[in-house]
């Protein structure tokens, strides 16, 4: 994935902030997760409250850090 280490930068920017999972499509883990949130485009980014109830996803993009404060409240 061209852009995946720019989400992974960003992921580790988030990290100071909230807790942070990776997700590889190439594992069977990894598949399921995308399955589940219907992820088909990498990088994708999905936050949600401490209820495991979706806040907000972004599919094949990686957000600006100010786009993730503005939508997902973190």
């Amino acid at each position: 994935c061209p852009h995946c280490p720019e989400a992974k930068n960003l992921g580790k920017q988030l990290e100071k902030e909230t807790e942070v999972q990776y997700f590889n499509v190439d594992t069977v883990d990894g598949l399921a997760e995308a399955s589940y949130y219907d992820i088909a485009s990498t990088p994708s980014i999905v936050f949600l409250d401490n209820n495991d109830n979706e806040i907000k996803i972004w599919r094949g993009k990686t957000p600006r850090l100010e786009e993730i404060g503005e939508e997902a409240a973190i």
